[in-house]
């Protein structure tokens, strides 16, 4: 049940690998869609802060084109469900963020700005990004869009809880105005007209006001909307659409039980023209605004005379409202019209096309046979381009799609579709592509993207690769159907696996360990495992300038495309060597080889990543006691990969495990972050743990989020709270409160300079209120704060002890900073 209806969501929104199979209930909505002309923009700051509730019934209640402007990607937050963290997570919850439009019917943009993590004001947000260049995205994305209105999830004001959210709603605010003004932004008038934009509403919420109710109900700037609504046509209420969305946020540990019922939101306006009861009031929803006053009266006779049993007998119609659309005078919105008409099309003709890849991964200069597979389930008479003749007559630029819906004469070059007839024809394709990197991340950037074209900003990832057009031939008629290269293959658990083609560069490489941490004189070995995607002899050199590495260049041999070749090789520092970085240059070429990392999840389409393969080669004077760490996994992070680094044996600790295992073998027992937030037996072997502690062991957890099971802190041996405070400057100067304690001095004397090059922030969800049992060493404060000090904290407890902290660990020590692993050999050794 559970995958037939997310199976039936997905092809209700036309996702680009199912867009072609749709029920006749779905393709009537999908009609009915299109005769709405009104848009309305949502905004806020990060994936998941959108309303799913609210862009739900908009878009499939009210049948307004409704777009999401999430201003980041949520690159700097945590992961629940892996270890991608940064870049990778961005393109996680970007994937995530476009399910979740796929199922609730929106569309999806984003800006240049880049989640650098927690900001505690919307003065300290700006300073990272750039107000006025942000300001500029949204800007530009209002005239692209052109919405009617603008809703935002966050009060323009502290209440909003994070400096990303209240300079959204703040930066909303001013583009409001901004769009209209054509001498703000001169620069973007080259492509795009001013805007104006009706009203911008604040979606408040019972959060901010538990009287909200009353409160709307005195006030005449509110209107309360019931967003709990039915849509007969799919079978479903705009708020259970909403729940499968919100759920596709499994990285953030947001599913949710599906709602169904009455259920209220409130929008409070802001700015613009007053309304009485509706925030589209006096709002035209007809084509009649776009030139295009006969699409109303076509789509309106489509819908009377639609036949939930023939779909296709609809076909003719449908084509006579695609030539007429070309009257639509403005690109975007005629755009859209004809996208998604393309695709009703091909629904109501039960055609399904697909466009395979022998392989998952092609190079840039593609030269391959593809095979078209088509099969038409309607018994209208359906043509297509011969073999010899298709890969000229694919159209890649859409904007020179011209003439559809006329009838074409007769001739030799096309060959008839026969009903229900399962086939395929070959043919080959040369072309020149880029590479399927994310356009946000080609160039190197900083807190804000750097893209190659300022058209690029707002677009939600690239475009497939050989999205283009297939011209057809239906009932004499020229139509041109939406493919894009994918490749498929099944899985006897899985069934059908369905993956976007992906373009490499001929050969990556990925190293077993993105740090080297070396504590002396010696050699370390580090195992490379190279991927090419052709076949053929490669030659590569290994550089860092200091450091002894044998061998200095590897000459690899691949016998197949897409193969592996395995190569081991030693480095030792050279006497007074620096701390280098490793780098790995193709001979021929010149080039530093990148390393490849998948992006794959059941929940999302893959996708890939490239990201620079060089090792950090860090020379640390770091002493530690003890041999032997257990590691309990939380959320998933690096850490434990990180200890043995130090010189620690490892041993991974499942449930079964902390059940058998004699804890006192090791000399600290490490829980990973939210490791009580996601393994709900781990308070269950309190008892144990705390046993441990007593008779000489070392309990240290690391930061856990505020929870029903976790809030009360009961796996600690004395009372103390989780708070949400945190210090974000990755730059606060440190404060050794406790100058003297013996985790700060033993075996490594720390100074001010080990808390030197941290990335993104100092720690989260410090300790609060704690015991007088504990002790808290350290300290550190944003600017124009006062001191916290409960970022690390410390009980003896019988003959061992139990840490608690909230420094991020979890993104220091794969970033290599030397200090962190420093103080962390330390919190083991103590």
């Amino acid at each position: 049940m559970k995958n037939s209806i997310a199976l039936g969501l997905v092809l209700l929104s036309f996702g680009f690998l199912k867009a072609q199979d749709q029920s006749s209930s779905a393709i009537y909505h999908e009609i009915s869609k299109l005769g709405n002309s009104a848009r309305v923009l949502y905004l806020a700051a990060h994936p998941d802060d959108e309303n799913t509730s609210m862009i739900s019934f908009l878009a499939n209640e009210r049948k307004y084109q409704t777009a999401y402007l999430s201003l980041t990607r949520g690159d700097g937050g945590q992961n629940l469900i892996g270890t991608q963290l940064g870049a990778q997570l961005g393109i996680l919850r970007t994937q995530e963020l476009m399910q979740a439009r796929r199922i609730d019917g929106g569309k999806q943009f984003f800006s240049r700005a880049l989640d650098f993590g927690y900001s505690k004001t919307a003065e300290e947000t700006y300073q990272q990004w750039g107000k006025e260049l942000i300001l500029s995205d949204v800007v530009q994305i209002i005239r692209k869009f052109r919405p009617d209105i603008i809703i935002t999830r966050f009060p323009p004001d502290a209440r909003a809880g994070h400096g990303h959210h209240t300079a959204s709603a703040e930066l909303a605010l001013e583009a409001f105005d901004l769009a209209a003004d054509p001498k703000a932004f001169p620069e973007q008038l080259k492509n795009f007209k001013p805007w104006q934009v009706k009203r911008i509403f604040w979606n408040h919420s019972a959060w901010w006001d538990p009287n909200l109710d009353s409160l709307a109900a005195s006030d005449p700037t509110y209107v309360k909307m019931d967003v709990g609504t039915y849509v007969e046509e799919l079978g479903l209420s705009c708020n259970e659409l909403a729940s499968h969305s919100r759920s596709q946020h499994k990285s953030q540990g947001f599913g949710v039980a599906l709602a169904r019922g009455s259920s209220d939101e409130y929008l409070k306006l802001m700015k613009g023209e007053s309304c009485k009861s509706d925030p589209m009031e006096g709002i035209s929803s007809s084509w009649q605004r776009f030139n295009f006053a006969s699409g109303d009266q076509l789509i309106a006779g489509i819908l009377a005379d639609f036949n939930f049993s023939k779909p296709s007998a609809s076909v003719n119609k449908l084509l006579d409202l695609l030539e007429a659309s070309e009257a639509i005078n403005e690109a975007d919105q005629r755009f859209y019209f004809q996208e998604r008409l393309r695709k009703i099309i091909a629904s109501c003709l039960g055609l399904h096309v697909e466009l395979l890849s022998p392989s998952e991964y092609s190079l840039s200069s593609l030269n391959q046979k593809f095979k078209l597979s088509y099969v038409s389930r309607s018994n209208l008479q359906i043509s297509m381009p011969k073999a010899e003749s298709i890969g000229s007559k694919l159209v890649l630029d859409p904007s020179s799609l011209r003439g559809e819906g006329k009838t074409l004469t007769e001739d030799d070059d096309w060959i008839e579709i026969a009903a229900n007839d399962n086939n395929s024809l070959e043919f080959s394709l040369e072309k020149d592509l880029p590479l399927s990197q994310p356009y946000w991340l080609r160039n190197p950037y900083n807190t804000v993207f750097q893209l190659d074209d300022d058209l690029q900003i707002g677009l939600a990832e690239n475009e497939a690769t050989l999205a283009s057009h297939l011209p057809l031939r239906v009932e004499g008629r020229l139509f041109y159907l939406p493919i894009s290269a994918i490749y498929k293959f099944s899985d006897r658990v899985e069934g059908e696996i369905i993956r976007p083609l992906m373009v490499t560069p001929d050969l990556v490489v990925e190293a077993d360990r993105s740090n080297l941490i070396f504590v002396d004189e010696g050699s370390q070995e580090l195992t490379l495992n190279f991927r090419a995607f052709k076949a053929g002899e490669f030659s590569v050199n290994l550089q860092a300038e200091g450091w002894e590495i044998e061998p200095k260049s590897l000459q690899l041999s691949f016998n197949e495309a897409d193969s592996r070749v395995i190569k081991k090789v030693k480095i030792s520092p050279k006497s007074k060597a620096a701390n280098a970085s490793l780098s790995f240059r193709n001979s021929a070429s010149g080039e530093s080889l990148k390393s490849l990392y998948e992006i794959d999840y059941q929940h999302i389409d893959k996708r890939i990543v490239l990201e620079a393969a060089d090792v950090n080669l860090v020379r640390l004077d770091l002493q530690k006691q003890g041999n032997k760490v257990a590691y309990i996994n939380g959320a998933g992070d690096k850490v434990a990969e990180a200890i043995e680094l130090m010189g620690y044996k490892v041993d991974i600790l499942d449930e079964a495990a902390l059940a058998s295992t004699d804890l006192l073998q090791y000399q600290a027992v490490i829980a990973g972050i939210r490791a009580y937030n996601t393994q709900e037996w781990l308070l269950d072997y309190n008892d144990k743990l705390m046993a441990y502690v007593k008779a000489g062991g070392n309990y240290i957890v690391q930061y856990n989020t505020r929870s029903r099971r976790s809030a009360s802190l009961d796996f600690g041996p004395y009372p103390f709270e989780i708070s949400r405070k945190r210090v974000t400057e990755e730059n606060a100067e440190v404060t050794f409160a406790l100058a003297d304690h013996r985790l700060l001095n033993a075996p490594n004397k720390l100074n001010k300079a080990d808390f030197d090059h941290w990335v993104q922030e100092r720690g989260l969800y410090f300790a609060d209120n704690w015991d007088e049992n504990y002790q808290a060493p350290l300290a550190w404060h944003d600017s124009g704060e006062e001191d916290l000090y409960g970022a690390l904290i410390i009980a003896d407890v019988g003959q061992g002890s139990f840490i608690y902290t909230g420094i991020s660990f979890f993104r220091e020590l794969p970033a290599g900073v030397p200090g962190a692993f420093r103080l962390l050999a330390n919190m083991i050794s103590y």
